[in-house]
């Protein structure tokens, strides 16, 4: 998709093309925002990002504001939107959550793609691109408009998989050994993969807009790192990565999603032997490492403190003997 993307800028910027707007199209969490930003670095150009969702029809010009020198307040000048002015020639501009806005709202935008133009303020030459969790429009005209650019689908695109599962990996700090590990086919197959099913209405093998199934990568990646773990997938993937960490003598490689750490023989002492030289791990384990102690910490201050609770109710019940 980035490398798409692109070229999709480079033909733009070249021949001006202004219809149809290129779209990008997939489940929420997918990397479609996420590659226009790695494009934008890549090119050395400012990324401006308008969440169409969120425009008012009344705020999508801007607004009307009475002329300075005009003491009746009669007369009324626009003040273009700042996300229009603020904008450079070869800077790129991602209409996010596209297809989510308010119908009076695309016929506004309609114009200013095809015009280039903003209440008489002229746009510099940008590249403007969109992107939807659907490709589901209000009407025709505005479907005509979109050049529908599905994301790579990973059940089809062995690159695109591994790359999913390399993000998680990277996130969450696990062994590299995961990354083909059984566990993290079932987490891909079970969570993920079911999401892309979406793609299919492109190809009129279902219905567009059905009920989203599965789970994202980001979602599963912000379980991980809220260690609320709700995924049974994802945690016998975690599960998994501990035990083999464990046993390779790689501590920083533990990801505990509690303080309970007796399933991990030797953990805590390892834990503890590398936090003088957390310098030398990566940000990801160094932070892990830390938070795993304080969990385990925690853990302790809470069955020390749930102990003394019971023997103060065995005190009671022996009192009343």
């Amino acid at each position: 998709m980035l490398e798409k993307i692109m070229r999709l800028y480079v033909m733009y910027m070249a021949n001006d093309v202004r219809s149809p707007l290129p779209h990008l199209f997939g489940p929420p969490g997918c990397g479609k925002s996420t590659s226009v930003e790695q494009a934008a670095k890549l090119l050395g150009v400012n990324l401006h990002i308008i969440n169409v969702a969120r425009i008012s029809p009344l705020e999508l010009e801007g607004v009307q504001m009475p002329e300075t020198h005009d003491t009746e307040g009669l007369r009324l000048r626009l003040l273009h939107a700042t996300f229009w002015t603020q904008l450079k020639e070869g800077d790129i501009l991602l209409l996010d959550e596209f297809l989510r806005g308010f119908p009076e709202v695309y016929n506004g935008l309609l114009d200013i793609l095809t015009s280039r133009q903003v209440g008489g303020f002229v746009l510099p030459k940008v590249f403007i691109i969109g992107a939807s969790n659907s490709t589901v429009s209000y009407d025709k005209a505005l479907e005509d408009r979109l050049l529908h650019l599905p994301v790579a689908d990973p059940r089809k695109n062995k690159t695109e998989k591994k790359h999913q599962a390399q993000l998680i990996i990277d996130a969450l700090g696990l062994m590299p050994r995961m990354l083909n590990s059984t566990e993290m086919e079932a987490l891909l197959v079970t969570e993920v993969h079911p999401m892309y099913e979406m793609l299919d209405s492109l190809k009129g093998k279902s219905a567009p807009g059905g009920m989203l199934k599965g789970c994202s990568v980001r979602n599963l990646i912000g379980q991980g790192l809220l260690r609320e773990v709700q995924s049974s997938s994802l945690r016998e993937l975690i599960d998994m990565n501990n035990r083999f960490a464990i046993a390779d003598g790689k501590a920083q490689y533990v990801l505990l999603l509690d303080g309970k750490a007796n399933n991990l023989p030797g953990y805590a002492q390892a834990a503890a032997k590398l936090k003088p030289v957390a310098s030398k791990l990566t940000e990801i384990q160094a932070k892990n490492l830390e938070l795993n102690l304080q969990l385990i910490e925690l853990e302790e201050v809470r069955s020390t403190t749930q102990k003394g609770t019971e023997r103060d109710d065995d005190s009671d019940i022996f009192a009343n003997l």
